[in-house]
């Protein structure tokens, strides 16, 4: 290859890095980072893994979205996904649930799920911190899977 050649595709290789260097990083809500939320299994449902991925993007078109996750879960079942808002950070004073999903587990348990909240969903909410907590129940039965209690300011 002609040295000429080399050079160019070395400059052209140090601009595009300089360029992603100066590039601003994305607009991401300032109050509520990305978070992972381990679930746990209630009594002896099994599980091997799974989270709630709660993402708030400050966007005028999506407030936040929401992934659910179970692996190894019971093969070939239907759960279904509930919020519990809360006013205290023990998470004891209900103030509403929101059912947001349903997924159904593939022949080694595994699922995904997932929600997304627009700005008018949280329209007439007061700006301020709510604790949740998040309930995979089997559809229409018992609750097999939660999180801990986790704060989560509206801005």
């Amino acid at each position: 290859m002609p040295l000429s050649l080399r050079v160019s595709g070395i400059v052209g290789v140090a601009a595009l890095v300089t360029s992603m260097a100066m590039a601003g990083p994305a607009s991401a809500d300032q109050a509520f980072h990305t978070q992972r939320i381990p679930l746990s299994a209630v009594a002896d449902a099994p599980l091997k893994s799974g989270a709630v991925i709660d993402i708030h993007t400050q966007g005028p078109t999506i407030y936040a979205q929401e992934r659910y996750v179970l692996v190894g879960a019971e093969p070939g079942t239907t759960y279904q996904v509930t919020l519990l808002i809360y006013t205290d950070p023990a998470c004891s004073a209900l103030l509403f649930p929101i059912t947001t999903a349903t997924m159904t587990t593939n022949a080694a348990g595994n699922a995904h799920g997932t929600a997304t909240f627009y700005p008018q969903d949280v329209e007439g909410l007061p700006r301020t911190t709510y604790y949740i907590t998040w309930q995979i129940s089997v559809q229409g039965g018992a609750v097999a899977y939660r999180t801990g209690c986790i704060p989560v300011m509206l801005d």
